[in-house]
């Protein structure tokens, strides 16, 4: 892979994007529900997914260390290939959590369905908030451990799952690593999140 991510992208755009294409296609089928011919939430495509994304990278060029709206930013350390299908994996999800993006959901479901009124057996909102924001404190938290931020091979195996990359064998190929290597560093992975996990409750526990 080319040094600069960057040049590699805006050179190389006749390869990598119809292989993008297949990817958020495929994301958004699993995660999203969304069958060929329709529209993900705000009348977004899984392609118009992909050329945002990689719009946002080229907007970024020269902004380097600043937090620019509407623009990334590669870490040469990395796999250009994760980086690209993590930023439309994120992409994805900000679009179908937004709040309008919620309810044009929940409009697109109830069409032409009989009003029905059913026992509250949900979350509330309150619960479905606090359950929200513990997930996303403890991907922080991992993020954040001194043992993930020293290693980049663990940094490498989050962000496969991050990309729903969960079977050994396909982390192993993905990453380039054998079965034991990628077995290890699962285990450590475990360990970190168990001690961030450990905290939290700890946290919560004082607050209750």
């Amino acid at each position: 892979m080319s040094e600069n991510h960057l040049k590699y992208l805006m050179e190389h755009a006749e390869e990598l994007v119809p292989v993008l294409y297949d990817h958020a296609r495929k994301l958004a089928a699993r995660k999203y529900r969304w069958k060929e011919g329709k529209t993900l939430p705000l009348g977004k495509t899984p392609e118009d997914i992909v050329v945002d994304v990689y719009v946002s990278y080229v907007k970024g060029e020269g902004s380097e260390g600043k937090r620019v709206k509407g623009c990334r930013h590669f870490d040469l350390n990395k796999d250009l290939m994760l980086q690209l299908k993590g930023a439309i994996r994120s992409a994805m999800w900000a679009l179908t959590d937004r709040s309008s993006a919620k309810n044009e959901l929940t409009e697109i479901e109830q069409h032409d369905a009989e009003p029905t009124e059913f026992a509250p057996t949900d979350p509330n909102p309150d619960e479905l908030t606090e359950s929200s924001d513990f997930a996303r404190a403890a991907v922080e938290g991992v993020k954040q451990h001194p043992k993930f931020k020293q290693s980049q091979e663990l940094q490498d195996l989050f962000a496969a799952f991050e990309l729903e990359i969960t079977e050994v064998p396909d982390q192993a190929r993905e990453l380039g690593k054998k079965l034991e290597q990628i077995c290890q560093l699962r285990f450590q992975l475990r360990q970190i999140y168990s001690e961030v996990i450990d905290e939290l409750n700890k946290d919560y526990q004082k607050k209750i």
